[in-house]
């Protein structure tokens, strides 16, 4: 098949193949293929229907590209190209017809909307456009173009059917219309269905919004949220909220999640791409120091660059497990203390009672006795350190009774005059009123209560202030659990405080900074406020100094 049609002078047997014939001998147009060229297909349909009403047979394409496609399979005996088209546009498309052989004698219109200026259509003759219409001149112009083409290039002219009078201006513009009103009719059947389809996704992606939110804010545990690019927090659950005790635009505007810490456990969490956890420190809004972990879990999706990180508070969970390690440690010690206090103890009785059977005979001019004397005190502080040790293993389980606390200190405090007055230190007490009792075996507080001051007595300078102080303490930590207030004991000295790396051995048994000392007075307090529930907490004062607070459940 030739694609190049054949003008009335060279009628080949491509052509007459390409025409059929009616009675009246004329070439019959239906065997004349016109190509359509236009990006938007309702043009496109437009023009299809008046051309086959018009008894042509339309081939369309949607640019330039697609046009000479049809070109090398289909013969063509007219184009019709818009003028302005994604990848190749008219002007272009006419060039490429142009410079083939095949193609270079097929009649070709410019039919536009834009280009419309003189320039423009001498432009279009300049590289062969046949005919330059322009849209709003109407498909009137254009099929009239197309006949005018086609009886100059196939010898057609175009008659009237016998059963058909030839159209007339109004009788087109009433066809026109109603092809332009069909089609408008056609796609708002279409955009209404469209539209019902959009209507009904959206509620099933916003009921599956709403469940996700249900789960995501009323999830029993803490969820952010976060970007794994810039670090902040996009999203917080309710328990979130309330575990970090931020309102949710503080934290969305904070540069990352409150981890504490040096380490840089988030980023590793954001660079996970599978879940994985871990356990971790995270600071509220309040400055509170939590114990966390924290599971990581990236979001299904890969091009999403979110992830979620799961977090719970196990800050009471890893108190009680190193109330419980070292419970257990402390009564291990105990056992090997008592076992060895007995062991000595025998021996010692008889060193001492030897040493004093000795002074007895040593004459005091001769020097002896004064030797004697250091024996017999270093004897005395075996026996003393025996004594503490069967104290520390013979703790026994607390009779529990109402006390309060006030007078647990009151008492206390007598106990104390002579070494106050020695390093005429003053004690101010800050007792509150109204105190709430607590459920405690006085005489093992009071022991707490002795060591604790008897320790800020010996760390505190000469002429120096001890302060004693009581009170009610709603702890965040507590009350996140429900539990109540507790009614705490606050003691601080006028020392020099306590290094860092003295505060890591404060409560291992036998250690201690002060000459003399068994290093069991905080170790055996310690132990005795484990069996209250209680807890001893020591920090360093703001200045200098130390401060430590004894924290007991408040009987309501």
């Amino acid at each position: 098949m030739s694609n190049s049609p054949q003008g009335p002078t060279e009628a080949g047997e491509g052509v007459q193949k390409a025409r059929s014939v009616d009675q009246a001998g004329h070439a019959a147009p239906a065997s004349l293929k016109i190509l359509i060229v236009d990006d938007v297909q309702e043009n496109l349909m437009l023009l299809e229907e008046v051309l086959s009403e018009n008894g042509y047979v339309p081939v369309s394409a949607k640019n330039g590209l697609e046009a000479l496609s049809h070109l090398e399979t289909t013969e063509i005996h007219l184009i019709v190209a818009d003028a302005m088209m994604p990848k190749m546009d008219g002007f272009q498309l006419c060039k490429e017809v142009r410079a083939k052989e095949l193609s270079s004698k097929i009649p070709f219109v410019i039919y536009t909307g834009n280009y419309v200026d003189g320039a423009d259509q001498e432009f279009a003759r300049s590289i062969g456009v046949d005919r330059y219409v322009v849209k709003y001149a109407g498909l009137g112009s254009l099929i009239e173009t197309i006949n005018e083409l086609t009886e100059q290039h196939y010898g057609f002219k175009r008659q009237a059917l016998p059963d058909q009078e030839p159209i007339n201006d109004h009788e087109f513009l009433e066809k026109h219309h109603a092809i332009i009103i069909r089609k408008l009719e056609e796609k708002m059947a279409e955009l209404e269905m469209y539209a019902e389809a959009l209507t009904i996704k959206n509620r099933e992606i916003q009921a599956s919004e709403d469940r996700y939110r249900g789960l995501f804010d009323h999830a029993s545990i803490a969820i952010l949220v976060v970007d794994r690019d810039t670090r902040r927090v996009l999203d917080v659950n309710k328990q979130g909220l309330a575990l970090l005790r931020y309102g949710k635009e503080e934290l969305l505007a904070l540069p990352e999640p409150p981890f504490a810490g040096g380490e840089d456990l988030l980023g590793s969490l954001l660079g996970a791409s599978m879940f994985s956890s871990g356990e971790a420190a995270m600071r509220t809004k309040g400055g509170e120091v939590l114990d966390v972990e924290v599971g990581a879990a990236p979001l299904a999706r890969p091009q999403d660059n979110r992830i979620l990180l799961y977090i719970r508070d196990i800050t009471e969970q890893k108190r009680m497990r190193e109330q419980l390690m070292q419970a257990e440690k402390m009564s291990l010690m105990g056992r090997l203390a008592a076992s060895i206090a007995h062991e000595i103890r025998n021996p010692l009785s008889a060193v001492t009672l030897n040493l004093q059977y000795l002074r007895q005979k040593a004459d005091a001019d001769t020097g002896l006795r004064g030797i004697i004397d250091d024996a017999l005190e270093g004897a005395r502080r075996v026996e003393s350190v025996m004594e503490n040790t069967l104290s520390f293993a013979r703790i026994t389980p607390p009779v529990l009774k109402l006390e309060a606390i006030n007078d647990l200190a009151d008492h206390v405090l007598g106990f104390l005059r002579v070494p106050v007055q020695q390093k005429k230190i003053t004690v101010e007490t800050q007792f509150a009123p109204g105190l709430p009792r607590i459920h405690v075996d006085a005489k093992q507080i009071e022991q707490v209560i002795l060591n604790v001051l008897q320790n800020a007595v010996d760390a505190s300078v000469e002429g120096g202030v001890i302060t004693l102080a009581t009170g009610l303490m709603e702890d965040s930590a507590q009350a996140q659990r429900g539990a109540g207030p507790s009614v705490v004991m606050a003691i601080r000295d006028c020392g020099a405080g306590i290094t860092e790396e003295q505060y890591k051995h404060l409560f291992e048994h036998f250690r201690t900074n002060k000459p003399g000392g068994t290093g069991l007075g905080l170790a055996m307090s310690k132990q005795i406020m484990l069996r209250h529930n209680s807890e001893i907490r020591i920090e360093p004062a703001p200045g200098s100094g130390t401060i430590v607070r004894l924290v007991f459940p408040a009987h309501l």
